[in-house]
């Protein structure tokens, strides 16, 4: 017998493309995110469209969430999910605040 707790409910047939098309918009708008966050950071860019370029990282963060939820994934991966969303959320502001660190540090 099949443990219950184990058994996932199938993925509806009619959801493979949203799936599909959510997790592909993922890469999408994280790219958008990344690359405006990036080209203000370097001026190429004025500082408002940082604002665009949140409005890309909350479309990343909600296709992540329409794409878990179509997928009827468990709390552990609901929660990779939440964390992955976090961490892209972050990585710009990381990346930058060590190029700064090295750069302050190495002034010729």
């Amino acid at each position: 017998m099949i443990d219950p707790s184990v058994v996932r409910p199938e993925i509806a047939l009619d959801d493979f493309l949203p799936i599909f098309v959510s997790s592909a918009l993922v890469l999408v708008f994280g790219g958008f995110y990344v690359g405006i966050y990036t080209a203000v950071k370097v001026k190429l860019l004025k500082t408002w469209t940082m604002v665009i370029a949140y409005a890309f990282w909350m479309l990343t963060a909600y296709c992540l969430y329409l794409m878990g939820s179509l997928m009827h994934v468990d709390k552990f991966t609901a929660k990779a999910l939440v964390i992955a969303a976090i961490g892209l959320f972050l990585l710009p502001f990381a990346v930058y605040y060590m190029q700064d660190q090295v750069h302050k540090e190495n002034e010729h």
